[in-house]
């Protein structure tokens, strides 16, 4: 084999064995960063609240996608929970019901969670 071809070879095959390790699964795939393997239920994304729908008394996670701090909270003062910049935090709402939130530090932002 000429020195052209068995580079091209050489190059072949670690371009295989890197894709199929970049395809490997993980059963972590598409969850929070804090390791719960559970997605998050409310995310935080360009200074937006995506929409929620969780089960009452059930412990559930919100993301923060933001490179900036903002904080989950209650109109009628139920909670109020602070998420840094790329960070986790876990909630729990105890009672069903229609939760309409805003960000203390950004007043613009508002959300609901619906908790059935």
């Amino acid at each position: 084999m000429n020195t052209t071809r068995w580079r091209l070879a050489i190059a072949a095959a670690c371009l295989l064995a890197f894709s199929l390790a970049a395809c490997s699964s993980d059963s972590k795939s598409s969850s929070d960063s804090s390791g719960s393997g559970a997605p998050a239920a409310l995310t935080i994304q360009s200074s937006s609240f995506s929409a929620a729908s969780v089960k009452a008394g059930t412990e559930f996670t919100i993301a923060n996608k933001d490179g900036v701090t903002h904080t989950v909270t209650d109109d009628g003062g139920t909670f109020s929970v602070r998420v840094t910049g790329g960070g986790t935090e876990k909630l729990t709402i105890p009672k069903a019901g229609t939760y309409k939130i805003h960000c203390e530090i950004h007043a613009s932002m508002h959300g609901t969670i619906t908790v059935t």
